[in-house]
C-alpha cells in the first residue's frame, strides 16, 4: 500500500554521527534539532485505502480525525496538540471529548470541517465526503483497520503521515508484545466455542473479522464459518445447534426469552455478556488500546485464567 517516502531524517542522522567524529558516545542532538530532522521528513508520500496517492508536503500542524481510531492513534503518537476536530464518537482520551465535534460516518459536516482550515484530514475509506474534503486542498488519507493485522499498518502510516514514525514503529511494537502476553496466557487452555453477536437481527462477525481473529487470539473458537464471511446476519438456529459455552454482545435476559435459545450452554450456565460501552469501545476500535480489548475478550472466556 506504501508508496516511496522521501526523507532527509537520515541525512541528518548522518549528520549528526559526521559531526560526533564517530564517537560512541557522542552527544545527543538537542531538541531544537531533533524538531527540525521531524520537519525536514517532508514531503511524505502514501498511498491510502482507495489507491490514492496522498502528500503531505510540510509537517501538518492542523488535523482532522473523523474516526476514534484515528483519535486514540494521533494521541497516542503525541499528536493530540494538533488535532483540531474530530467525529462525533471520538470520546478517548479525555482530551478528545473537547475538541470540535463534526459528525459521524455519513453526516460529516464538511463546511464546518474545511472551516477549521485543516492541512491533514484522516477518514474512513467508506465516507462519502472523501471528494469533497480533498478539493479543499488539505491532505486527506482515507482508511481503515478491516483486518486485524491492519491495526499495525495503520499505525505506522498515521505515524509516517504525521512525522511520528519512531513513535509509531514503538507503539506497534508494544502492541505487538502485549497481545503475545494475552496469547501466552490462554495457550493450553481447552478452546471455548464463542457466538459473538453485533445486533439481535442477528448480525455477528465470521473468523477472518477483525473480531474474530481477537476471539481466536484469545483462546476461543468462532461458530460462525468463514463461508459466510466476515459480517455475516445468520439465522437463529444456526447458534441454536452451534450450542457455544459463551456468548458475547447480548444480554442474558435477552436471549434467554429467544426461543430455543434457552437450551444453549452458555445460557444454562450464564456465560452470556454484554459489554458496557467503554468495553465495547475497546473491542470495537482498532487502534492502540487493541492489547485492552484482547485481554477483556480472553477474561470472558477464561475467567479462572
Amino acid at each position: 500500500m506504501r508508496c516511496v517516502v522521501t526523507r532527509a531524517v537520515t541525512a541528518l542522522a548522518l549528520a549528526f554521527a559526521v559531526a560526533g567524529g564517530g564517537c560512541k558516545h557522542a552527544p545527543l542532538p538537542s531538541a531544537a534539532a531533533r524538531d527540525a530532522a521531524v520537519e525536514t521528513g517532508f514531503p511524505v508520500q502514501l498511498r491510502d485505502d482507495l489507491g490514492r496517492a496522498v502528500v503531505v508536503p510540510t509537517s501538518p500542524h492542523r488535523i482532522l480525525s473523523l474516526l476514534p481510531s484515528f483519535t486514540e492513534t494521533l494521541f497516542a503518537l503525541g499528536a493530540g496538540d494538533r488535532v483540531v476536530g474530530v467525529d462525533d464518537f471520538s470520546d478517548y482520551p479525555e482530551a478528545a471529548k473537547h475538541l470540535p465535534k463534526l459528525g459521524g460516518l455519513y453526516d460529516t459536516q464538511v463546511e464546518r470541517a474545511l472551516s477549521l482550515k485543516p492541512d491533514l484530514i484522516f477518514v474512513s475509506e467508506g465516507s462519502a465526503v472523501v471528494s469533497s474534503l480533498s478539493r479543499s486542498g488539505a491532505a486527506v488519507w482515507a482508511g481503515s483497520a478491516r483486518k486485524f493485522e491492519d491495526v499495525y499498518r495503520v499505525i505506522e502510516l498515521t505515524g509516517e503521515l504525521v512525522g511520528r514514525p519512531r513513535e509509531a514503529t514503538l507503539l506497534v511494537t508494544q502492541m505487538k508484545s502485549q497481545v503475545a502476553n494475552v496469547e501466552a496466557g490462554v495457550r493450553g487452555m481447552p478452546p471455548v466455542s464463542v457466538y459473538y453477536e453485533l445486533d439481535p437481527s442477528p448480525y455477528t462477525v465470521g473468523p477472518s473479522s477483525f473480531i474474530g481473529v481477537m476471539i481466536t487470539k484469545a483462546g476461543g473458537v468462532n461458530i460462525v464459518p468463514p463461508t459466510l464471511g466476515d459480517f455475516p446476519k445468520i439465522s437463529p438456529e444456526l447458534v441454536v445447534s452451534s450450542n457455544p459455552s459463551v456468548i458475547i454482545g447480548a444480554s442474558l435476559d435477552d436471549v434467554e426469552h429467544r426461543p430455543g435459545w434457552g437450551g444453549i450452554a452458555a445460557v444454562k450456565n450464564r456465560r452470556v455478556y454484554q459489554w458496557s460501552a467503554a468495553e465495547a469501545h475497546l473491542l470495537s476500535r482498532p487502534g492502540p488500546r487493541l492489547p485492552e480489548g484482547l485481554r477483556a475478550l480472553a477474561q470472558r472466556l477464561h475467567p479462572d485464567q
